[in-house]
């Protein structure tokens, strides 16, 4: 046991050292953009923004939790890899995220480039050891998934079958420091850096929605892992790492296209999709799902409704509005002048 606390405490010395690097550094920043480019998303509907930079610090903080799980693993996995292999690994990952941005993820590159040397013997690369890295970084997404997913998602609206519905975007980014140990004839330890990336849509609930996809990737993860462990014919594991990413993302799709979106709007009124913490709704008990009948004994069937009551509105509210939970329910807010809160589904472009 005192080995193992060992294999922690200097896995987190090297992976606090790799944070304070150059590198670590461009990827913050290119961490950070993504999430300012998420936030400013025309189909964004979410009431209180959140601050692009806590969004990467704390997917950092996540991100060093997952390297140190990472670390760990490939300690016990005993997985070496030659630095070379690594760079082709990082080649390809950036190489093929030019057709989409969905394709950096490793268990693309990482098996293609295994593809490769078992069909046509080059490059001269262990590829036990790539397809463990592939296995342990799925294992490790799922566990981020479960623990900081829900950090990503973001209310927004989709176009189906001619209308418009709600929904939820969930992206989360992790910058990922671990430690491999490098082998070209003297084995050594070195730090390095991984970026994973879980991008996911739902017209349903987004909690639930975040558990499924963690424990997909887990299975799928341990799975590949098994394969090599039982040490299955070589190009085993990267044809399933590849046919089986393509076949979760292909089945995520489908079923989220067939799936009854639960956040469409009624004929009278208008869906909520978000709420904010400090809004007269949450005050009153408005939640997610809720249709806004009328506020004020005026009917309300768009945002600009609502803007237009908020501009004339003062400290008295008086709304009607149906919950799924409670039926029709009529509340009164009376106190300071803020706005009501809410971020709704719309309609159409108007």
């Amino acid at each position: 046991m005192d080995g193992f606390y060992l294999i922690i405490y200097f896995s987190i010395i090297d992976i606090i050292k790799t944070l304070t690097s150059p590198f670590f550094m461009l990827i913050f920043i290119i961490i950070y953009f993504e999430n300012y480019k998420l936030s400013k998303s025309k189909y964004c509907l979410s009431v209180d923004k959140v601050s692009p930079l806590f969004s990467s610090l704390n997917s950092t903080f996540y991100g060093a939790i997952g390297g140190v799980i990472a670390t760990v693993g490939f300690i016990y996995l005993e997985v070496v890899v030659v630095p070379m292999d690594f760079f082709f690994i990082l080649l390809i990952s950036v190489l093929i995220s030019f057709i989409n941005t969905r394709f950096m993820c490793i268990a693309y590159s990482g098996s293609i480039i295994c593809l490769v040397n078992h069909l046509f013997g080059i490059p001269h690369i262990n590829t036990n050891d790539i397809m463990l890295m592939v296995s342990t970084f799925h294992i490790v997404e799922s566990v981020l998934i479960f623990l900081n997913g829900n950090r990503g998602k973001a209310p927004a609206y989709f176009e189906k079958n001619g209308e418009f519905v709600g929904g939820f975007n969930i992206h989360r980014f992790w910058p990922l420091p671990f430690v491999i140990f490098i082998g070209d004839g003297l084995i050594k330890p070195i730090a390095l850096m991984a970026v994973l990336h879980y991008g996911d849509f739902t017209l349903t609930y987004p909690r639930r929605k975040i558990l499924v996809s963690s424990i997909v990737l887990l299975i799928y993860g341990f799975l590949l892992l098994i394969m090599i462990k039982i040490k299955l014919p070589s190009i085993i594991p990267p044809l399933y790492a590849l046919v089986g990413h393509e076949f979760i993302v292909y089945i995520n799709e489908l079923k989220e296209k067939s799936r009854v979106p639960i956040y469409t709007n009624s004929n009278k009124g208008v869906r909520v999709i978000d709420v904010s913490k400090r809004g007269i709704a949450k005050d009153i008990g408005i939640n997610i799902g809720d249709i806004i009948v009328s506020i004020n004994e005026l009917t309300v069937n768009n945002s600009k409704d609502i803007e237009e009551i908020e501009y004339l509105s003062n400290k008295y509210w008086k709304i009607n509005y149906f919950s799924s939970r409670k039926g029709l329910n009529t509340k009164v807010y009376q106190g300071n002048k803020k706005s009501l809160g809410i971020s709704v589904v719309p309609r159409g472009l108007y």
